[in-house]
């Protein structure tokens, strides 16, 4: 009798030191924006008076990053990195399709150590499969019009907060906001889908943008940037709304909130490329208890790199297999720094079409190869529907320098070299400037070892760059397996849906 009470004394002990080592276990929120380019909050440089006072309230109470990136300028492919751990080409998320989930990845590693899972919004980008049970204790969107409601956001975080309480545990939630994807607010499409019946709380007029540098000046494209940055004004309301539910619901202090976009905003040499303008990301970090606020304008960090760093933030084991590292002694200490290079990449839009880039980029300078570009190949992607492509095109017809630009932008260079410090907009290609012929000599050579070490599947054209023949019959078989690809994998839009992910992973591979 006596050594049963013991037993049951000693189980109760336990289950007490389980539950307050659960209890004490940070809980992590994730908070996207789609297509929100980098210096678009104030506290990124944006000149907007009051445009994101949300985003930069985070970033006032936690670890601003000024040289973050993303691997991919295209949602899923981005979105996925973070999941994983990977490339989009290790993890065969190329494109907008369903891969077969060989891979452990962060929401199930944290659901099987004790955490509550949950996903609000843009679940398919977000996985690798099509099973989302798999990841996600919780998975809700907003319906139709209501993804550009900021209330809905905290009614969704609001019922997800309900549902992890009865379980007692620590969260992992991801929160992708909608805006300031396309449409824009005061766009035809928002207005015909009733997008607009939720605006922003401040609305701004054309006197109050720019036109980005990149792109030329019109009327028509100012009106585009300034629907845009009406829309970034209702994603950091969104923002505000899902920050006000943490507050009310007493869980900020135990959360550390992590905010990013996935990629830059939808327009020529924006989005879908692998300038700045594609893959740099406003990355703020905030976790009172243990991080200091300030500004770090040394470390190069990226997406790839979020899942080992929650993971040690929650104090679990990162896989072997994961390719990105631990930023977690740059949360805690000022004096630390980390990051040599960035690689970024580009597969294919979410048409299917495939037009491989590379990149690799450090803190100056940024080398892109592009393996379709030797003329015979047209660059393809969803800018190419917008006001400002369109307006590009026309312009061209009647101005030589826009015309210059806008084929460019269509066919660009097999090699590319931009000084990031000096040209952040990459206006200025110096690939065949000799001054420059060291500093593509090491980022081609850094680049090289990377697609080695990662078994990327573009080495072989990268190891033939020289030869545009090779590069063409190279092309034509990418384009054919992508064809491929369309007819055989369930795709996550479902216009596209055909086939199964499940037996078909040499179709990526």
């Amino acid at each position: 009798m006596k050594n049963y009470i013991l037993l049951i004394a000693y189980l109760m002990i336990s289950l007490g030191n389980s539950l307050q080592s659960q209890n004490d276990k940070p809980n992590i929120l994730l908070i996207t924006l789609d297509d929100m380019n980098w210096d678009s909050p104030a506290s990124f440089g944006g000149v907007i008076p009051d445009l994101t006072p949300n985003i930069d309230a985070i970033a006032k109470d936690g670890v601003l990053f000024k040289n973050a990136y993303v691997q991919a300028p295209n949602c899923s492919p981005s979105r996925v990195v973070i999941q994983t751990g990977l490339y989009p080409h290790q993890s065969g998320m190329r494109g907008f399709y369903y891969v077969k989930d060989n891979i452990n990845t962060l929401p199930e590693i944290l659901k099987d150590n004790g955490y509550f899972t949950g996903v609000i919004n843009k679940a398919a980008d977000t996985n690798l499969g099509p099973n989302a049970s798999e990841y996600w204790n919780y998975n809700k969107s907003p319906k139709s019009k209501d993804k550009r409601n900021a209330k809905m956001y905290a009614s969704l975080l609001s019922d997800f907060l309900k549902k992890k309480d009865t379980k007692k545990k620590p969260f992992y939630c991801v929160v992708n906001i909608a805006d300031p994807h396309k449409p824009f607010f005061n766009d035809k499409q928002s207005q015909k889908n009733g997008f607009d019946e939720f605006a922003p709380s401040k609305i701004y007029t054309l006197n109050d943008v720019k036109i980005p540098e990149f792109l030329p000046k019109s009327k028509k494209i100012k009106q585009e940037i300034l629907n845009y940055y009406n829309s970034v004004k209702r994603g950091d309301d969104c923002v505000g709304e899902i920050m006000h539910v943490l507050k009310e619901t007493n869980e900020l202090e135990n959360t550390v909130v992590i905010l990013l976009s996935d990629h830059g905003m939808p327009l020529p040499f924006a989005k879908s490329t692998v300038y700045q303008n594609g893959i740099k990301t406003p990355l703020v970090i905030s976790y009172k208890k243990k991080f200091t606020p300030r500004t770090d304008d040394n470390s190069l960090v990226s997406a790839i790199d979020l899942a080992p760093t929650i993971l040690d933030i929650t104090d679990l084991n990162i896989p072997k297999k994961m390719q990105g590292q631990s930023f977690l002694q740059v949360l805690t200490d000022a004096n630390k720094q980390q990051g040599e290079f960035v690689f970024a990449q580009f597969d294919e839009n979410a048409g299917g079409v495939p037009r491989p880039s590379r990149a690799v980029i450090n803190k100056k300078y940024g080398y892109v190869f592009n393996p379709w570009a030797t003329g015979m190949f047209k660059f393809q992607s969803a800018s190419s529907w917008h006001t400002s492509y369109k307006e590009m095109q026309k312009l061209a017809k009647i101005d030589t320098k826009i015309k210059d630009r806008f084929e460019f932008w269509k066919y660009r260079s097999i090699e590319e070299l931009y000084d990031y410090e000096n040209d952040p907009n990459a206006l200025n290609n110096l690939i065949n400037d000799p001054n420059y012929k060291d500093v593509v000599d090491k980022l081609r050579n850094q680049l090289n070892s990377q697609m080695m070490a990662t078994k990327d599947y573009v080495l072989n054209a990268f190891e033939n760059k020289n030869d545009k023949r090779f590069l063409n019959n190279w092309m034509q078989q990418q384009e054919k397996e992508a064809e491929n690809r369309r007819k055989t994998i369930k795709w996550k839009r479902e216009k596209n849906t055909s086939g199964s992910a499940k037996n078909n992973t040499e179709l990526f591979q």
